[in-house]
């Protein structure tokens, strides 16, 4: 009876111990758990802000860059012309005027020939550019008090017989602005540099571009050039006009800083992290094509502060999770040591080295370890998914960000402020098949002459919207020359065929209307019959720009009365498609004209074609850029 007892105790006292020792390691574990899921959150959440950072600093680029490529593409796009006209000095205020008209973004533009070029000149360089309220003007840039020779602007390219841009500098000869200055050095056959063409744009407009960016409040994003110098500073106002390592000389050389300004200016992309005082920040950083270099600063504990909320919630589980382990495993212990006292001499046998017993708990102890080891595996197996997945994400939708920023730009390039007056209703649609097109149209007014252009750059997507915004870019230069409609198309195409190594092309309508006497003169290159009054416009069969250099294209000339309904269209209409490949056609394009053409405004009998083709489709996806222009002679 006395040992019945006894034994009874030892259960009891081993019962105890077991479910203590069971629940501390459980504790351990669960603690663990939460102490890893803190980490990681933390980790998480710095990461996902660095992807995020890096996105939109890609954008902020990605659209400077756009801008600096059009400056860069005008220029050069028009040098050619200068080359032309070399006999005649007083025609480059012509070629920088429309330099300055055709590109937005540019504020002067000067033609800088090199020391007495022209005989009894030692300075010659005709500078065109806009004052404070937008009116263009024009002068002789050079002087004995503006000694252009001495400037980087033009020293530089002069040199080295490289285009390049100039670090920010404040024009007090020309514009009166903070600007920077593309040069594109000019070389005769034998390779000498005899003048240097430039675009000059403010620094202004990329600052408003970098204030827009601000993921947190401490957020600061800069772009300095190639030496070094702030091109644009953010909220860092201090620092203005003063180099990047003004910032190290600041902070000092051990807290990360010079580490961060050398990785800058080596051209390097990427992230690092820096202290400032008991601050510990972090930048991203990146280059762009020019040479310049951009980077965006956060603070990290800025960043981190929602996780200061997500700690306390885990401590919260934590605890309630360790007060139910402590009650769940005391009663399944009891319930599991209940029947100790029947297998006393089981017991006996382990004291007394007998390990046999001993099997049916080692093999229960293995499969709690194999379970164990499959939970781990498969918790890092979903965390690994996760990140995968979350990186997969940023990229997407840094990728999209990219794409809509370019249908912006796409979009804000073509002219909205359609003519509906006593003499002209013009309106005009585009809807790419993707985020950004390769259809074009353009439009303007000048002396009572509408000159307008339809067009379609071979393929799609983000090579075909260049090609595009170059096209527009160069038709409305060569245009403002006044050469004749056919000369314009001819200089665009040799313009095109000149280096043109990826084989693309575009189909062109251009057209020009008397408003007072009803001239209409056209040239087509390879562009789909327009439709004028219900019919297709006979025209001249001309090759499509961009395929064969020196191609005579021919301009036609006909008159049109008051009353005259014109539209010009690309094939995405024609050849738009129905789910089962039938195409939308010029026959069933001819019967929507006899029905709709000649009631309505201009903008009605746009949108009643595009409805009509949406209707033809039949909700199918739009295979092809469509655009349409209508134009309504009053």
């Amino acid at each position: 009876m006395e040992n019945g007892i006894q034994m009874k105790r030892h259960d009891q006292s081993f019962s105890a111990r077991l479910s203590l020792n069971i629940l501390l390691l459980t504790s351990i574990l669960f603690l663990a758990a939460i102490v890893v899921a803190a980490i990681s959150s933390h980790k998480l959440i710095a990461d996902e802000a660095t992807r995020s950072a890096q996105a939109l600093l890609g954008g902020a680029v990605s659209d400077i860059e756009k801008t600096l490529s059009g400056v860069e593409a005008t220029v050069n796009g028009t040098a050619w012309m200068v080359a032309e006209h070399l006999d005649d000095p007083e025609y480059m205020y012509r070629i920088t005027d429309n330099i300055v008209k055709s590109n937005p973004d540019i504020v002067g533009s000067a033609v800088a020939f090199a020391e007495s070029y022209y005989p009894g000149r030692y300075f010659f360089s005709p500078y065109s550019f806009l004052n404070e309220d937008g009116e263009l003007h024009s002068k002789q840039l050079g002087t004995e008090q503006n000694n252009y020779f001495q400037l980087e602007w033009y020293e530089v390219p002069a040199e080295s017989g490289e285009a390049c841009w100039s670090e920010p500098y404040f024009d007090e000869g020309g514009a009166q602005i903070l600007m920077s200055t593309y040069s594109l050095p000019l070389k005769d056959e034998s390779g000498k540099v005899y003048a240097v063409m430039t675009a000059d744009i403010p620094i202004s407009w990329i600052s408003e571009i970098l204030s827009n960016i601000k993921p947190y409040k401490s957020s600061a994003v800069s772009l300095v050039s190639r030496n070094g110098l702030f091109v644009s500073i953010g909220p860092l106002e201090e620092y203005a006009g003063k180099n990047l390592y003004s910032l190290v000389d600041k902070s000092g050389s051990s807290s990360g800083i010079r580490e961060l300004a050398d990785a800058i200016m080596s051209g390097e992309s990427g992230v690092r992290r820096f202290s400032q005082g008991a601050k510990i920040s972090f930048a991203v950083f990146g280059p762009l094509s020019n040479g310049w270099h951009a980077y965006m600063t956060c603070d990290y504990k800025e960043v981190l502060a929602r996780t200061s909320e997500m700690h306390m919630v885990l401590i919260l589980i934590g605890l309630l999770g360790l007060l139910v382990l402590f009650v769940v495993s005391y009663l399944t212990i009891r319930h599991l040591t209940r029947p100790l006292a029947e297998i006393s001499s089981s017991a006996l046998s382990i004291a007394q080295g007998n390990f046999n017993t001993c099997l049916p708990e080692l093999r229960y102890d293995d499969e709690i370890s194999k379970l164990r080891d499959s939970f781990e595996v498969m918790q890092k197996s979903l965390t690994d998914y996760i990140s995968d997945l979350k990186a997969t994400t940023a990229a997407n939708e840094r990728f999209e960000s990219e794409l809509n920023i370019a249908n912006a730009i796409q979009m804000a390039m073509l002219p909205r402020n359609f003519p509906h007056n006593e003499m002209v209703d013009l309106h005009a649609t585009l809807l790419p098949a993707r985020e950004v097109g390769g259809d074009l149209y353009d439009f303007i007014i000048k002396d009572n002459i509408l000159y307008f252009t339809v067009g379609d750059v071979s393929g799609k997507g983000v090579p075909a919207s260049m090609f595009m915004a170059i096209t527009r870019s160069a038709i409305r230069f060569i245009l403002g020359l006044g050469l004749p409609l056919d000369e314009v198309v001819y200089k665009v195409n040799d313009a095109f065929c000149d280096g043109n190594d990826t084989g693309m092309f575009v189909t062109l309508f251009l057209g020009s209307i008397n408003l007072e006497t009803g001239e209409f003169r056209y040239c087509n290159a390879g562009h789909n019959p327009i439709v004028v009054n219900g019919a297709f416009l006979p025209a001249v069969p001309n090759l499509a720009v961009g395929i064969m250099p020196g191609f005579k294209y021919k301009e036609q000339i006909t008159r049109l009365e008051k009353g005259a309904e014109l539209v010009i269209y690309t094939d995405g209409v024609t050849e738009a498609e129905r789910s089962d490949n039938s195409q939308y056609g010029e026959e069933r394009l001819l019967r929507w004209a006899a029905a709709h053409i000649g009631h309505g405004s201009a903008c009605d009998t746009c949108n009643t074609l595009v409805d009509d083709v949406h209707a033809f489709t039949d909700g199918n996806n739009q295979n092809d850029d469509i655009t349409v222009m209508t134009i309504k002679i009053k």
